[in-house]
C-alpha cells in the first residue's frame, strides 16, 4: 500500500487548456493596463486597506456581471420566443446575445482583475512571501542568531601541538594498554 500514488488524468482539450492560459494573460493585462492608466491620468488606484474595502471592490464587481448577467438571460428568452417566428428576427437575436456575451465576459475580466488587485495590496502587498517562506525565513534567522552566539574555533596545522604547546603523540602504533616508556 505505501507504493500506491494517486494520479489525475487531465481530460480536457488542449483548446480548453490554451483558453485558461490566455484568458489568465488577459486578465494580468488588463490588470497592468488598468494600474498603468491610472497612474499615467494621475489618479492612480489607492491601496486596498482592508477586506471590507475589498470585499466592497468584489462586490461592485460582482454586481456589474449580474445585471450584464439579466441582460443576455433576456436575450435567451427573447430568443427562445422568436424560435417559432420565421424570418430574420431570431437570427439578429443572436448577434445580440454574442454582444452581451461578449460584455459579462468582460466585466468577468475586469472582476478576476480586481481580485488580483486585492490580492496584491492585501495578502501579497504587506509580504510577498508565503507563510511557509515567511516561517523558514524566521527559523533561518533564529539559527543565524544562535549560531553568533559561539565562538570559532582555531584550526590546528596537524600533529605539531595539542594546544599547550607540547608536541602531541603519534597515534601511530600506538598501544593504549602499553606501559608509558616501552618506546
Amino acid at each position: 500500500m505505501a507504493d500506491y500514488e494517486q494520479m489525475e488524468i487531465d481530460v480536457r482539450l488542449e483548446s480548453e487548456k490554451d483558453l485558461k492560459t490566455n484568458v489568465g494573460k488577459v486578465i494580468k493585462f488588463f490588470y497592468d493596463k488598468r494600474r498603468m492608466e491610472a497612474e499615467e491620468s494621475g489618479w492612480p488606484l489607492k491601496q486596498v486597506k482592508g477586506k471590507h474595502e475589498g470585499y466592497g471592490i468584489a462586490a461592485e464587481a460582482f454586481s456589474k456581471i449580474g445585471a450584464k448577467m439579466k441582460a443576455l438571460d433576456r436575450g435567451m428568452k427573447d430568443y427562445l420566443a422568436l424560435l417559432q417566428v420565421k424570418g430574420e428576427d431570431g437570427v439578429s437575436i443572436c448577434g445580440d446575445i454574442y454582444a452581451q456575451a461578449l460584455e459579462l465576459a468582460m466585466e468577468a475580466i475586469g472582476m478576476a482583475a480586481d481580485a488580483t488587485r486585492i490580492l496584491n495590496d492585501l495578502y501579497y502587498g504587506y509580504d510577498s512571501r508565503t507563510p511557509i517562506e515567511q516561517a523558514i525565513a524566521e527559523m533561518k534567522a533564529q539559527d543565524d542568531q544562535e549560531g553568533a552566539e559561539f565562538e570559532e574555533a582555531e584550526e590546528s596545522q596537524g600533529g605539531e601541538e595539542n594546544g599547550d604547546g607540547e608536541p602531541q603523540e603519534e597515534a601511530e602504533g600506538y598501544d593504549p594498554d602499553g606501559e608509558p616508556g616501552e618506546d
